[in-house]
């Protein structure tokens, strides 16, 4: 398989789900072989394992001066489901716009643009052998793989929320139709911890799912929607790695930190 870039420069803004400010995304289609490169105000930083950091409730690139752009992993997951190997991303502002929640408005507007191939074959992380890590009632094993591929088992003590298991093949089944819709989501009773510490300042019922005593704060796009929502946040943190790795992932309860844990650890990146 060759390499990708974007067609042409895609442009868009809105506000950050975590810190409420407005901030404009540029994504600029680069030459072969250039990775992912992230821009921020300050400075430019190459976007590999090293400059990126999992927290509790997001991924965020991390500069040489301390400067982030937060909340990235959406439009990971979309330039990793849509095969996108080589652009630089500009934000201005501290957060990358969180739209709907979902992966589906950065999905639209990159195959409303189109795809350019390149004169290089694509790159991609292989595994020698089985990695496991597994904190907390978390795991995640990895086992080596013609293909990238992700199940995802959701499970939590919460009777509005079954356990679910999603499962995601990359170049075989359909990143946008399957998984870019799926929007974040977060309980209700978490909100008062969450702004404690910082963070949803900008969330709203139009950029997040909320799940109460009552039930979902809007119809479900899918049956497992939060399953496929954590398939998506998990497909942009591994991008981290800086390409697809060739393995099968078998995921449990793991979010954004844990995610970065097992690329740190268990592969060395």
């Amino acid at each position: 398989m060759k390499q990708k870039t974007l067609a042409r420069q895609i442009v868009f803004n809105g506000f950050g789900i975590h810190t409420g400010q407005f901030a404009e995304a540029t994504l600029t289609p680069l030459k072969a072989d250039s990775g992912l490169i992230f821009r921020s105000s300050n400075l430019t930083s190459r976007y590999f394992g090293p400059n990126v950091r999992g927290n509790e409730r997001g991924t965020e690139i991390v500069f040489p001066d301390g400067s982030t752009i937060q909340t990235i992993e959406h439009l990971a997951s979309a330039l990793a489901g849509l095969g996108v190997d080589n652009a630089l991303i500009e934000v201005d502002g501290a957060e990358a716009p969180i739209k709907d929640g979902s992966a589906r408005f950065i999905t639209e507007k990159i195959l409303e643009t189109g795809l350019r191939e390149q004169d290089k074959e694509k790159n991609f992380f292989e595994f020698k052998e089985p990695k496991f890590l597994t904190a907390d009632g978390k795991f995640i094993l990895a086992v080596p793989a013609e293909n990238f591929k992700v199940n995802f088992l959701l499970d939590y003590s919460h009777p509005l929320v079954q356990a679910d298991i999603f499962s995601f093949e990359w170049g075989r089944d359909d990143y946008a139709r399957e998984i870019a819709p799926a929007r974040t989501y977060g309980f209700r009773e978490e909100l008062e911890y969450l702004l404690e510490r910082g963070l949803a300042r900008g969330a709203t019922l139009k950029n997040a799912l909320v799940i109460g005593a009552d039930g979902f704060s809007a119809e479900l796009r899918f049956p497992d929607e939060l399953a496929r929502h954590k398939a998506l946040d998990f497909v942009g943190d591994i991008y981290a790695l800086g390409a697809l790795p060739r393995a099968e992932f078998f995921v449990c309860r793991s979010g954004h930190a844990f995610n970065h844990r097992f690329v740190k650890t268990a592969l060395g990146c």
